[in-house]
C-alpha cells in the first residue's frame, strides 16, 4: 500500500501506509540480512573519517590505525597479543600464513583473504562483518581507543545481529 500510494503522488495515504506499517512491524525499513556483495562502510581513527566501499577495506584501514598508534600489540608477544590475534579455527594475525590460518590452510592459497600491514604482520580479511567488529573492539579495548570518541564503524545495511552486537558492547561493556 505504501509502494502504491507513494507511485501514485498520494502523500497522506503513504504517510497513513507508515504509520501503520511502524506500529506493527517496528524496525520493517532496515536491512536484515544480505546476499554477499559488498558493503560500503563508514570508518573513522582519531579525527580522519574515510568511507570505503567494502567493510574489507575499511576493516584494514582502521586495523592499521589501530596498529600504528599501539604498536606494543604486536611487539612483544604477551597476553594483549593473544586476545587480539588469536581465534578458535583460525587466527586473526600471525606472522606466517599457513600459522594463522591453522583450521583452514587452503585459505592461505587465496590472497584475498588476507592482506600484510606496515608492521610485517598479517592481517585476516576471510571475516564477516561481526567477526570484525568484535576484533576491532577487542583491539580497541588493549589500545584503550573509545568507540564514538577515538574511532567509529559503520556498515551500510547492517544485520540485525550486528546492530544487537554493537548495542551490548556499547551499553553493557
Amino acid at each position: 500500500m505504501l509502494s502504491n500510494a507513494l507511485n501514485k503522488g498520494e502523500a497522506e495515504f503513504a504517510h497513513i501506509a507508515k504509520d501503520e506499517l511502524d506500529r506493527r512491524f517496528p524496525g520493517w525499513e532496515c536491512v536484515r540480512s544480505r546476499r554477499g556483495g559488498s558493503t560500503p562502510t563508514s570508518v573513522g581513527f582519531r579525527g580522519s573519517d574515510h568511507r570505503f566501499e567494502t567493510a574489507k577495506e575499511a576493516y584494514f584501514w582502521l586495523i592499521q590505525k589501530f596498529t600504528e598508534a599501539h604498536p606494543e600489540t604486536f611487539a612483544t608477544l604477551n597476553w594483549e597479543t593473544v586476545f587480539v590475534a588469536k581465534g578458535k579455527r583460525r587466527n586473526y594475525f600471525g606472522r606466517d600464513l599457513e600459522k594463522m590460518f591453522h583450521g583452514s590452510p587452503h585459505l592461505a592459497d587465496n590472497p584475498n583473504n588476507y592482506q600484510k600491514l606496515s608492521n610485517g604482520w598479517y592481517v585476516n580479511l576471510n571475516l564477516n562483518n561481526e567477526e570484525k567488529f568484535d576484533i576491532l573492539c577487542k583491539f580497541a579495548a588493549v589500545g584503550k581507543f573509545e568507540f564514538g570518541r577515538d574511532w567509529k564503524w559503520e556498515v551500510a545495511g547492517k544485520s540485525e545481529a550486528l546492530l544487537n552486537f554493537k548495542w551490548v558492547v556499547l551499553h553493557e561493556g
